[in-house]
């Protein structure tokens, strides 16, 4: 009673603190920028001059320092950008488009790349080059005002160089454009490669992003988190590029992504050929609900694609399910036919309940065709059949403070846990607590005998990356949350076991094989074109 009353005051605590991060605003110039920018301005020009010449790197690395002191006069203190541009001498160039048809004005704050701390993401990745790397931060829409599909829920960072050119006659002119598009800068008659922080903007992103916290309020308090259950892009959507959707497990937010992500953003043959979506959603709730919720998101997106243009790309589709997120992935991508309902109920639907809409659920539940796409699925410390931490005593006494939604809704079915427990539990819901998340986890629930009985989506290429914390006792090995012979799965393309622990998905092995994985993907396809 006194350990549940302590969680609770926490929980209290941490919830009442919660909230969106404001965007980091610079309200006073650093030492180093204080100055005249006029001599920074003829420091900038004489160096502009000098590399359109000669293309000497020196003259780069000192064109890039004085820019980046008047990029601080540009966007630090008071004032409209544009004010403050005029101000020193400069104009900008806004007739061009920052992406998804965000303008400069439209920003809500923009930055230096190197202020942004990325150690939460990992190492940082950065190609060198003329320009000052930035990033740019438009918070999303209010409710009621337009926003483009699958916006993430608090903003998105715009990947940006800063660059000050110096046309023939006219004041020296600003301009931004995304190094991922815009490789080359043209100094004179010589193009030069534009300099690119790629990790900057993600960092920004976790760092801004609600996603990313309360993870273990999201397990005890699901219901307050059920407006977050969505897709989110992390760019905005592009049909010539391969949808990577990954999938969060228990404990856990989009969030645990965020290093791996990192790590592939950083090679071009990823940003030029794919684009990463993630599912987020409260992990407190039974997988079997989840994964249902994950079909149904995945149908709204296909849907949206196939308004968009050409879908070859949107049909390349990969899922990267870890931990739970796997397990969601993978019901999600099997054929149950009537096993899942088997495994709960030997009765026909109608003869166990006349309630219409608690049928229509049960059939969403259990009853349903697979997703398509995916193309490709990879699975990460991916618990198939379960896992036995599930039923120790500590998870016992912790799945019994998870306070789930009164009322659960699928499709907008509407349906009781009461009801539902009736339906497809057999009486043991309550003393097993199969419908919370945790209790699902146990290798005695029975929706595990169901996945072990039905096939895999016809076509699917299947992949599996298994963790055994270096001992390499493999097959009776675990990653200390999952054992092997329950991560483990027949008849896939490949597996790969790494000396990592059950968050595998940061470990450099696993990250290694991910791109083995994406880049085998992409042969035999047409790359995009950048």
């Amino acid at each position: 009673m006194k350990m549940r009353a302590t969680l609770g005051v926490v929980m209290v605590l941490v919830l009442t603190q919660c909230g969106t991060p404001s965007a980091p605003q610079c309200h006073s110039l650093p030492r180093a920028s204080r100055g005249d920018t006029s001599v920074m301005l003829a420091e900038a020009r004489s160096s502009w001059q000098l590399v359109s010449r000669t293309g000497d790197p020196a003259a780069v690395a000192a064109y890039n320092a004085a820019v980046a002191k008047l990029f601080d006069h540009l966007h630090c203190g008071s004032g409209s950008i544009q004010d403050k541009a005029a101000a020193m001498g400069t104009t900008i160039d806004e007739t061009h488009s920052l992406g998804a048809g965000i303008h400069l004005k439209d920003l809500d704050a923009i930055m230096p790349a190197a202020s942004i701390d990325t150690k939460a993401i990992g190492a940082r990745h950065v190609s060198g080059g003329i320009g000052v790397p930035v990033v740019g931060w438009k918070k999303t829409a209010e409710e009621g005002k337009p926003r483009w599909e699958f916006e993430p829920p608090t903003g998105v960072p715009l990947n940006l160089t800063a660059l000050l050119r110096f046309p023939e006659g006219k004041p020296p002119q600003w301009s931004f454009a995304y190094p991922g598009r815009v490789k080359t800068a043209e100094v004179g008659h010589r193009k030069v490669s534009v300099a690119a922080d790629w990790s900057a903007a993600s960092a920004l992103y976790w760092k801004m992003s609600d996603l990313d916290d309360l993870d273990l309020a999201k397990v005890f308090l699901p219901s307050r988190f059920s407006d977050e259950t969505a897709l989110y892009v992390s760019s905005p959507y592009d049909p010539k590029r391969i949808p990577v959707v990954m999938v969060h497990g228990l404990n856990s937010s989009p969030g645990a992504f965020k290093r791996l992500y990192n790590e592939l953003n950083r090679e071009p043959w990823f940003r030029e050929n794919y684009q990463v979506w993630f599912y987020s959603y409260p992990t407190g709730n039974n997988w079997l609900y989840s994964a249902a919720n994950f079909r149904l998101a995945m149908a709204s997106a296909d849907k949206y694609a196939r308004k968009q243009g050409p879908t070859d790309k949107w049909e390349k589709m990969v899922v990267i399910g870890h931990s739970m997120g796997g397990v969601i992935s993978h019901a999600s991508l099997m054929k149950p036919g009537d096993a899942m309902y088997q495994a709960f109920q030997q009765r026909p639907l109608d003869q166990v309940t006349s309630n219409k809409n608690l049928r229509e659920a049960v059939r969403l539940l259990t009853m349903y065709e697979p997703l398509e796409p995916p193309d490709r699925v990879i699975f990460m410390a991916a618990p198939h059949q379960g896992s036995p931490m599930a039923d120790r005593f500590f998870t016992a006494w912790m799945r019994n403070l998870i306070r789930l939604p009164k009322t659960l809704t699928v499709n907008l079915i509407d349906f009781t846990l009461h009801d539902l427990g009736s339906v497809i539990s057999s009486g043991e819901s309550s003393s097993k607590g199969w419908l919370t998340s945790m209790g699902s986890l146990s290798p005695g629930y029975p929706a595990y005998k169901a996945m072990r009985e039905a096939p895999m989506r016809s076509g699917l290429k299947v992949h599996s990356v298994i963790g055994d914390r270096g001992r390499g006792d493999t097959p009776n090995s675990s990653d200390g949350i999952v054992p092997y012979w329950s991560s483990h799965l027949d008849g896939v393309e490949s597996e790969r076991i790494v000396p990592s622990g059950h968050s595998v998905q940061n470990c450099p092995e696993a990250e290694v094989e991910v791109k083995r994985i994406l880049k085998r993907h992409l042969d035999g396809q047409p790359r995009a074109t950048p």
